[in-house]
């Protein structure tokens, strides 16, 4: 850290991390990153219950969370490699792989913008740089040492571990007096030291910091290699000293010579520590502050603002202007008598003023402001009386009742009034919000679908603003003048009193910015509630609100049914027992049967513990066999067929119940004839979210929002309240018999994903799930196998087109994993289509480096948007199936994708998605550096990977002839399409010639490939003396002192900065490799736009029409033709402009050229 009274502020660290305890060097090295963080003045919290009162290890808590959010900072969150996707949802992750990804978990969901530290030079994955490693070296020094009285060792004695599979060692191979050293025994780092000094030897069967911590006390370590130690990791941080990795006599031998070098190397990894903390704070500090920078450029306020632009040029487009739209009568509500705040909403509106928009302000305010059609209020007076009054004097075809204050957005109001035009059947619907969170910070209110119980359980977010046919609102009486403060609850409610909920409709649209309204118990809206549950049918509902604005339903059912409840038991007999001790300790519901499904288990203690509740013979506790290969769906199929409820509740066998009346809230709503499946809010033994509630197309075909999340109101309050929701999680799922026989139970073909499938079954049938988090269960941490690409198929097959659009979600919120309630790329996109302007919709994939997908895909793609010729989005990571179907374009350009995942993502695209599907390709990358292939067996890998994925794939187009016939056969359908020029940048520029006492002399190692400049190294140092050299790019060493300028390159501003540069001619040298050879001429093109005569290498990429001096390999060519140059730098200023004529009429990127990009991304 800078120490400066005036730096600013960095950014704070936030590291996740199971509990603190000392025999877990993992978990220490952890707690101790947070602790030196601090110590090294940064502000680091951690997010665990237990901690180490000998650490700085502030816990990491909500308020703090709040705290940080508020005041702007970017928070920097570091995950062991054993958590997968981005629980704490951060914007900068940090991954410290403290094992081999996947070994003991996680390995998944693992962003690609992620930031990657090893805590090993082992541990280093493909891509990853060399110097991300940061060995913290976890073992107290002070605590490992040598005995004293060396002669307390026992020769010969031997402790063990088996590691945490319990197994790998052969007991009966061992000594009778081996100690085995457990995850809990012995219990302090005394009773381990005390092992270690009096032992000869320790076997491990896994990877483990007990075997330097037993050399560090004279005791040999011998790591037996297999399942539990696939890879000696650490070897090059520790050298292995006093560890022997495997059994020969030989290694033993080396172990017990080294025993006295590694307390000497760990003492130096300790120094050298120090220099890898400050990379990782340098590397993790500069990426938060680019990442914060980027979110406010991105903020919700800058789309709003871009938006609303582009609104206002559509509105003028003739389609809109001559088009019929509804005339909306806006209900201004000025309670406060406030024609300050009247006025913003007043202006919000003259500003949307335009085609597509007609609205007609309906004034109701208590400052009397002289307007026309204005109805004034006086004290006493009832505003909704005077609302009625105002809209049936009116002639508008919807309302909408806003209060003072409030703006509307002119993107917003333009998409709603065109799509009312269109909802002819509809009697009202609602739009999305932008909430005021400060001064000038906004954030994004993005509604669900229609959700009764959201909307009875969270009136205060889901009841204002509604826009309402005005003939359905005349015909039911207007608003109901007895309720002041519920008025558009009570009409809603009305409304589906009396049509249910069709004809409701939602528009995925901000229309509104509003301040957050603040959460209070009304009196008015709990009798609202009341009565409409009355009306359908509930004769002694109670309202009850535990929290101010949030609602629990007791819907007052007279009937007491009967309840099994099904458990599946699959070894883990602690936490089963623990399951069943606290259900029928904490149970209060009366009417329930348990039954055990024992799935063929063999362990003794559990077969001992079923056996013994049969033997109870009570008949509420039921014990039901199978065998072990038995699929659990087979299982739990037959066992409800046996089951003697009439409702079924599938409960996890590690869950642990803690409410007395869970089952009565489970039933609340089961029993309603309108639910098919109830879930519940689940809980970690660390008090974060495990399961609340799943969404479609989450980062697969379904997605957990909220795992691994803080227990707080979430987005919207949605973590607090009753809702709707498509899919609930298996571990509690309670639903009536008779339904579940009627969808046909759990689909044993959907195998990972049958409850989800059921789940929809009955929603498709017309029934609602419902997730409530008044029931508060706990569930213990088991590794559950992921989904096979064959099942995720079989659901996508199944039902795309529900995960595709989840109607408990938004469409502008991202899908993408570990982004669950964040706003998408595409958000808020406005289509060209609603100008009327029917043009294809294509999604490009662009290159991981931007200024690689620049001149072939970013640049073509904006020019043809601009046009208005396509419409659709750029974007780099690759959709998942649900996104792309969301998305729904005409056609997907993908430019260079090649690993495993991108090839399986090409896969599923052709097979579920429609779209026509181009490859875009310039460049040969079986000879460019590509991260996950084998560097010893690259290019042939790339070439299998390249023809797998090309036959996936509808066309090939390709940047040059070469490139073409090389990739002959890859597709069938493979088209050229060489590069021009964006004129934008080059449009105005110009380059000085002769600027120099020299001649000023251009050398391009742009993207970091100096190797082309080696061809001419020996006429770069010759005419060092007779020339100005200039290069851009990468300058090798041993040409530094002969070159006189170096410019960085530069994404943005290349052109500008070219132009700079005042060159009289320039080089373009190739090594005649088969990748410089697939090339395009760009580079030429970029000289040639600024008049700059280029000598190039005589390769394919410098032949064809463009006018430059060709030359062969060779000094005594290079010479000859600079020379030449040189001598006659008018003629040479000549052939600069016959090369710009030639670029600005044939090469540059508009016109029919520009159209050909179009044509190529499209069928024929």
């Amino acid at each position: 850290m800078i120490r400066s009274l005036y730096a600013p502020r960095p950014n704070p660290y936030y590291l996740l991390a199971p509990d603190y305890r000392r025999n877990s060097a993992g978990i220490r090295v952890m707690h101790m990153l947070c602790d030196v963080l601090n110590r090294s003045g940064y502000e680091a919290f951690i997010g665990a219950n237990v901690l180490n009162p000998e650490l700085m290890t502030p816990p990491l808590t909500n308020q703090v969370i709040a705290l940080h959010k508020q005041q702007g900072l970017e928070p920097i969150v570091v995950y062991p490699e054993v958590t997968s996707g981005n629980p704490l949802g951060g914007d900068v992750v940090v991954r410290y792989l403290l094992n081999t990804p996947g070994f003991l978990a996680g390995g998944k969901d693992y962003g690609e913008d992620d930031i990657m530290f090893a805590f090993t030079k082992g541990l280093l994955l493909p891509g990853m740089p060399e110097e991300h490693v940061m060995f913290l070296q976890p073992i107290d020094l002070s605590v490992f040492k040598l005995p004293e009285d060396p002669t307390r060792r026992i020769p010969g004695k031997i402790c063990y571990y088996q590691g945490r599979t319990g197994s790998g060692i052969d007991k009966d191979s061992l000594p009778a007096d081996a100690v085995e050293i457990t995850g809990s025994y012995p219990d302090t780092w005394e009773g381990l030291v005390e092992i270690f000094q009096t032992s000869e030897f320790f076997y491990s069967s896994a990877t483990t910091a007990l075997s330097a911590e037993a050399a560090l006390c004279g005791c040999i370590g011998v790591v037996i290699p297999g399942k539990g130690a696939p890879l000696n990791f650490s070897s090059e941080e520790t050298g292995n000293y006093g560890v022997a990795w495997g059994t020969s006599p030989q290694e033993i031998e080396r172990a017990r010579q080294t025993l006295p070098l590694l307390r000497e190397s760990l003492e130096r990894q300790e120094v050298t520590f120090w220099q890898a903390l400050d990379l990782f704070i340098e590397t993790t500090q500069n990426a938060a502050s680019t990442s914060r920078k980027a979110k406010l450029e991105r903020g919700v306020a800058k789309r709003l603002e871009a938006r609303d632009q582009m609104a206002r040029q559509l509105q003028a487009a003739p389609v809109i202007a001559q088009g019929h739209v509804p005339n909306i009568g806006v209900v201004v509500l000025d309670l406060q008598g406030r024609n300050d705040l009247l006025a913003r909403t007043l202006n919000s509106l003259a500003a949307c003023a335009g085609g597509g928009v007609s609205t007609v302000p309906l004034i109701v305010s208590s400052a009397s402001p002289g307007r026309s059609g204005a109805h004034g209020l006086n004290p006493g007076d009832n505003c909704v009386e005077a609302i009625n009054q105002i809209v049936r004097e009116s002639a508008c075809d919807w309302l909408v009742v806003v209060r003072a204050g409030e703006e509307f957005t002119a993107a917003g109001l333009l998409m709603t009034s065109l799509q009312l035009a269109q909802m002819g059947e509809y009697r009202a619907v609602y739009a999305d919000e932008v909430v005021r969170v400060g001064h000038n910070s906004f954030e994004a209110a993005l509604r669900p679908d229609f959700n009764l119980d959201l909307l009875l359980s969270y009136p205060a977010g889901f009841s204002r603003h509604w826009l309402l046919r005005r003939d359905t609102w005349q015909e039911m009486g207007g608003f109901a003048d007895d309720c002041q403060e519920a008025f558009e609850l009570q009409f809603i409610l009305r409304l589906i009193e009396s049509g249910g909920v069709e004809g409701l409709g939602h528009i995925s649209e901000p229309l509104l910015i509003s301040d957050a309204v603040p959460l209070q118990d009304l009196a008015e809206e709990r009798g609202v509630i009341v009565q409409h549950l009355q009306q359908r049918g509930y004769d002694h509902p109670q309202v009850n609100a535990p929290q101010p604005g949030h609602y629990q339903i007791d819907y007052g059912h007279a009937q007491t049914p009967r309840v099994s409840i099904v458990i599946l038991v699959d070894g883990q007999l602690p936490q089963a027992q623990l399951c069943m001790d606290s259900l029928l300790e904490n149970t209060t519901y009366s009417h329930f049967e348990v039954l055990l499904l024992d799935r063929g288990n063999q362990d003794s203690a559990m077969v001992d513990w079923l056996s013994g509740i049969e033997q109870l013979g009570v008949a509420q506790l039921q014990v039901l066999r199978y065998e072990a290969d038995a699929s659990p769906i087979v299982i739990r199929n037959h066992a409800c067929n046996q089951a003697s409820g009439d409702y079924l509740l599938f409960l996890d066998s590690t869950i642990g119940v803690v409410g007395k009346d869970w089952l009565q809230q489970l039933l609340n709503h089961a029993m309603r004839p309108e639910v098919g499946c109830v879930g519940a809010k689940l809980l970690g033994g660390d008090g974060r979210i495990r399961h609340a509630g799943l969404l479609l197309g989450l980062g697969a075909a379904v997605g957990d929002p909220f795992l691994n999340g803080p227990d707080e109101p979430g987005y919207m309050q949605r973590l607090q309240v009753d809702q709707d929701c498509s899919v609930v999680a298996e571990q509690c799922l309670m639903v009536r018999r008779e339904l579940f026989i009627a969808a046909g139970g759990f689909d044993e073909a959907m195998s990972s994903w049958a409850s989800a499938d059921l789940c929809l079954k009955l929603s498709q049938a017309g029934y609602m799930n419902v997730w409530t988090p008044r029931v508060r269960l706990f569930i213990g941490d088991t590794q559950v196998s992921p989904s096979s690409a064959d099942q995720d198929d079989l659901m996508y097959q199944r039902w795309l087109a529900v995960l595709a659009h989840d109607p408990a979600y938004n469409k502008n919120l991202s899908l993408a994993a570990g982004s669950a309630f964040k706003l998408a790329d595409s958000a808020w996109a406005l289509p060209l289509s609603i100008a009327g302007v029917s043009v294809p919709k294509i999604l490009a994939h662009s290159a991981k480096s931007a200024v690689d997908g620049q001149s072939r895909l970013i640049q073509p793609f904006t020019a043809l948007r601009n046009e208005g010729l396509i419409d659709g989005a750029v974007v780099r990571d690759l959709m998942s199936v649900a996104e792309l179907a969301r998305f729904a374009p005409d056609s997907v350009v993908l430019q260079r994708p090649v690993d495993g995942m991108q090839i399986e993502a090409m896969r599923r695209m052709k097979v579920f998605s429609q779209a026509f599907k181009v490859y875009e390709l310039d460049r040969y990358l079986p000879d460019t550096p590509m991260p996950g292939f084998n560097k010893e067996n690259h290019g042939p890998q790339v070439l299998d990977a390249l023809r797998q994925g090309l036959g996936f794939m509808d066309r090939l187009v390709v940047s040059s002839d070469m490139l073409a016939e090389v990739f002959d056969g890859f597709n069938p359908d493979v088209q050229i399409l060489k590069t021009r020029l964006d004129p934008h940048p080059w449009i105005g520029l110009s380059s000085k010639r002769q600027a120099g006492d020299k001649p000023r002399v251009g050398l391009s190692a742009r993207g970091g490939r100096p190797d082309d400049l080696e061809l001419i190294a020996d006429v770069i140092k010759t005419l060092a003396n007779d020339v100005h050299w200039v290069l851009i790019g990468h300058c090798p060493t041993h040409l530094r002192a002969f070159v006189h300028e170096v410019h960085t390159d530069v994404d943005v501003g290349y052109a500008a900065r070219l132009a700079s540069l005042n060159l009289d001619f320039a080089l373009a040298p190739l090594q005649n490799t088969l990748l410089n050879r697939c090339r395009s001429h760009e580079r030429l093109l970029e000289f040639g736009a600024l008049g700059i005569p280029v000598i190039g290498s005589d390769l394919e990429p410098h032949r064809g029409d463009l006018p430059v001096t060709l030359v062969k390999d060779g000094a005594v060519p290079w010479m000859d033709a600079i020379r030449s140059h040189m001598a006659d730098l008018d003629a040479a200023q000549r052939l600069g402009d016959t090369l710009q004529q030639c670029v600005r009429s044939r090469w540059m990127l508009d016109g029919v050229h520009l159209k050909a990009w179009r044509d190529i991304w499209l069928p024929a």
